[in-house]
């Protein structure tokens, strides 16, 4: 039994150990007769998937009290994870999403941190940088434009995650940018988080 999240470009699939990176044509090709759970956030993909009796869609049972029509599926199976908490999803976008005693409280979208920087380097190639720097978040820098630009890119995030948690929940990062993330306020980074979502999900269809 395996769980797939299926993004916009590729998959990737958790096999209770490790998490994989698959192109869609490997997911098929490899696991076409796998029992999967799975979500789907590819529209094109929405026919074809439906097609495969082994693999089930966990979209139409996923219960989040105060969610809205249009909510986005991965927001909804993270929210599921945890009873209460800020939930900081950091890939190619960045939600963070509240959750208290099971009910969605609200949430936000920013852009992906490689997308921030692609646009630093869209002003100047002077301003381009290959990665964040570890910087100290209660001084200014003052040595280099990179550490400036690092401390634009994550101030604004960490601010605005500690602003939303005004009742001090814990919380819980996830996604490529999410360990980063995770190094500059009191939180626990799980790569494995949204599938412990898709794991709940799972779970409640047995009961």
């Amino acid at each position: 039994m395996y769980f797939v999240d299926i993004g916009n470009y590729h998959a990737h699939l958790f096999n209770g150990k490790d998490i994989l990176d698959l192109s869609y044509e490997d997911l098929f090709k490899q696991y076409i007769d796998k029992k999967i759970y799975y979500i789907n956030v590819n529209p094109k993909l929405k026919k074809d998937l439906s097609n495969i009796s082994n693999w089930i869609d966990l979209e139409p049972f996923i219960k989040l009290d105060g969610s809205y029509d249009g909510m986005g599926v991965d927001r909804k199976v993270l929210l599921n994870a945890k009873k209460s908490g800020i939930f900081v999803d950091a890939g190619s976008a960045i939600t963070i999403d509240k959750k208290e005693n099971g009910k969605f409280i609200g949430g936000t979208i920013l852009p992906g941190i490689w997308r921030i920087k692609k646009c630093y380097k869209e002003i100047s190639p002077i301003l381009e940088i290959d990665e964040i720097s570890e910087i100290n978040l209660d001084v200014l820098p003052n040595t280099t434009t990179k550490d400036s630009i690092s401390y634009g890119i994550i101030a604004p995030i960490v601010s605005l995650i500690k602003s939303i948690n005004s009742k001090n929940l814990p919380i819980y990062c996830c996604g490529g940018d999410g360990k980063l993330i995770s190094r500059y306020i009191d939180a626990k980074y799980d790569k494995f988080l949204l599938f412990r979502g898709m794991q709940k999900i799972k779970e409640s269809l047995e009961c």
